[in-house]
């Protein structure tokens, strides 16, 4: 592995940050949560923006990474591809689990 030296570092050194990122990227995958969106919702749709990518934006601004999403949505707007409005109607629109 080109890694492996740096990536042993990380483990030895923080094996729980090693640990959590992984079941973070495990569990957070983009395929993951776009089909339980598509399974759980029942009048939201599934366009752009898909469901991951608002996870995504939502995670950088609770991490701190970004004050705001239209803070996060600027900072990423041509891998987003969608305007903000498109956005935050996605967000306005998810529907609560009961």
């Amino acid at each position: 592995m080109l890694l492996g030296q740096v990536f042993e570092r990380f483990v030895k050194e923080s094996p729980v940050s090693v640990m959590v990122r992984g079941l973070l990227e495990k569990a957070l995958c983009p395929q993951i949560l776009d089909e339980l969106f598509e399974r759980s919702a029942k009048t939201q749709y599934t366009r752009e923006p898909l469901f991951s990518t608002v996870v995504n934006l939502m995670s950088l601004v609770v991490c701190g990474v970004h004050p705001s999403v239209h803070a996060a949505h600027q900072a990423s707007v041509e891998k987003i591809g969608v305007l903000v409005t498109s956005v935050y109607n996605k967000i306005n629109g998810i529907e609560p689990s009961k």
